[in-house]
């Protein structure tokens, strides 16, 4: 099956998988809301579109894919896709046309069937339309850009198309077998090219707003990749390796050449093995076994307040933002400015090392396998002692200043169950606070926050639901024998999911834990802008990269 679903802010973009597709001079467009076009972000925006679509007799879009779109009507055929990183072609019907505007000042130059536009951001576009076919070129000067819309003319229009769908061969028979073709369509847009300090193809969250790489999104993404392309999954992953400092350090966030100073939550050894086990690959492995132990020995080293096996997230004063190292940026958790031993850091922890052991024992290396077991166990000693609240029956940050429990509910205390920390006792305990309507059992849970927190709404981390942690959670519900509720889990959140994928075309960052709000109607670190355009503020994400490729996950 192929897409055929439209929505404002779908991407539109050249993957590095049919060629170069660079990060320093991306081109990359989302579809418009009031027409059928794309909107391509170049510093002064150009939104490619065809003419008035009440002119089109009964019209039907019959592909909406991350490079292509095709239309079909009683007047003919219209289709706009990518050919070349910087070069769009496509065809046109004389009674709707294709045409281009411009979203700031600039001259539009007519020379006989081409059109350039040179604006004042330095950069040249050129449409340029023959005999019902048409070129739209992007690039530096405007003999680049001619010299590229004669090359567009020279493709084979119907041969690129059938390429084009080639990747939505793989089957899938089922309910979601639309959201399934869905999922590929973004992931194959999310990939890049080698470029810079990135020597191999690696992966954005979302190629708009976003477009560098982040630590455990490249995780999240191979997670769905391996299905596809276990070299892709494994070089998503190996990405990450590029960008590490001599001392181990792994930044949160990168591009061909940058590194940020802060990292992110350690998911490494767990996103390999998943990807192994698709691929058998030992030599992916053995990297992944000596590069990561280099990050988690950092992360030992330099995230730790005591000589517990307890990790603590470097904070910041930016109110909306205090922890972006957790991911978890503006959870009611970093409202105050107290260190905090982190019950999510330090789950992440000890997952990461019981996968260790896991990698090094296929790879015969006792040595490591001894070293990561006694880590472990240290780890799942410190995490039971220390952040459990008996009390309670739950899991909390622990406020080391204060020496007491930090008491926000948070979905991060589910990840004992992830990495299989508690005893049976425990995890009742935590079931029964996953199950509780008025904390976490909501309409579509699980929820970021619980409900009794009273900054609970729809703002990112104070109370929409992440794919990401429903994925991790019902993995460590299946572990610990809640098939039942693990099933649950999964069965809403990919109804939930496919429910706004038919409604308005994308898959999202986010979504409501009753499923009444829209997800485009959400706070994002501050109230919803109309309308949609992230240059004005960053809205709820769409063709969201983990969301797309867990779910993707889910349906294989």
């Amino acid at each position: 099956m192929i897409p055929k679903k439209w929505g404002q802010g779908q991407l539109f973009a050249f993957s590095a998988l049919d060629g170069d597709s660079f990060f320093a001079d991306d081109f990359t467009g989302t579809l418009t809301g009031d027409k059928i076009g794309v909107i391509f972000n170049t510093a002064c925006r150009r939104t490619l579109y065809f003419g008035d679509m009440n002119k089109f007799l009964s019209p039907e879009l019959t592909c909406v894919i991350s490079d292509m779109i095709v239309l079909q009507s009683l007047m003919g055929t219209s289709s706009i896709l990518f050919a070349e990183r910087h070069l769009v072609i496509g065809e046109y019907t004389d009674m709707c046309g294709v045409f281009v505007s411009l979203g700031g000042t600039g001259k539009v130059i007519s020379k006989g069937d081409i059109e350039i536009h040179n604006t004042d951001d330095g950069d040249f576009t050129a449409l340029l339309k023959r005999n019902g076919l048409f070129a739209f070129a992007y690039g530096k000067s405007e003999e680049e850009v001619v010299a590229l819309c004669e090359k567009g003319m020279e493709h084979k229009l119907d041969e690129l198309k059938a390429e084009k769908t080639k990747i939505f061969e793989k089957a899938y028979d089922g309910e979601y077998s639309a959201l399934y073709a869905k999922c590929i369509s973004v992931m194959k847009s999310q990939l890049y090219s080698p470029e810079g300090n990135i020597k191999r193809i690696w992966s954005t969250p979302d190629r708009l707003p976003h477009r560098n790489m982040w630590l455990w999104d490249s995780v999240f993404h191979a997670i769905g990749h391996r299905h596809l392309d276990t070299d892709i999954a494994e070089n998503l992953i190996l990405a990450l390796f590029d960008i590490q400092r001599d001392d181990g350090f792994i930044p949160h966030m990168a591009r061909p050449d940058f590194i940020s100073d802060i990292t992110q939550p350690p998911v490494i050894a767990w996103g390999a093995w998943l990807t192994y086990e698709k691929s058998g690959n030992k030599e992916f492995l053995r990297t992944v076994l000596k590069r990561n132990k280099e990050f988690l020995l950092w992360c030992r080293n330099n995230r730790r307040k005591s000589e517990k096996e307890l990790y603590s997230w470097h904070t910041n004063p930016e109110l909306n933002n205090r922890c972006d190292e957790s991911g978890m940026d503006n959870s009611p958790r970093f409202d105050t400015d107290s260190d905090l031993y982190a019950i999510d850091f330090s789950c992440y922890m000890a997952n990461e090392i019981r996968f260790m052991k896991k990698l090094a024992d296929v790879l015969e290396d006792k040595e490591n396998a001894d070293f990561f077991e006694a880590w472990y166990e240290q780890i799942k000693a410190d995490i039971n002692s220390t952040l459990w609240c008996e009390d309670d029956g739950f899991y909390y940050d622990y406020d080391i200043p204060y020496s007491r429990f930090h008491k926000v509910q948070s979905v991060s205390s589910f990840l004992p169950l992830f990495a299989g920390i508690c005893d049976s006792i425990k995890a009742e305990k935590l079931i029964s606070h996953l199950k509780n309507p008025d904390e976490f059992g909501t309409e579509f849970s699980v929820p970021t926050i619980s409900k009794k927190d009273k900054t609970f709404g729809t703002d990112m981390w104070r109370g929409p639901v992440w794919i990401n942690y429903n994925y991790m959670i019902l993995k460590g519900l299946q572990e610990y024998g809640y098939d039942d509720i693990a099933d649950e889990i999964k069965s809403n959140t990919l109804k939930v999911v496919d429910e706004w994928y038919n409604r308005t075309g994308t898959i999202y960052e986010f979504y409501d834990s009753e499923n009444r709000i829209p997800p485009f109607c959400f706070n994002r670190k501050g109230d919803v802008v109309e309308p949609y355009d992230f240059r004005v503020k960053y809205q709820t994400i769409r063709d969201y990269g983990w969301s797309v490729t867990l779910t993707f996950d889910l349906l294989n």
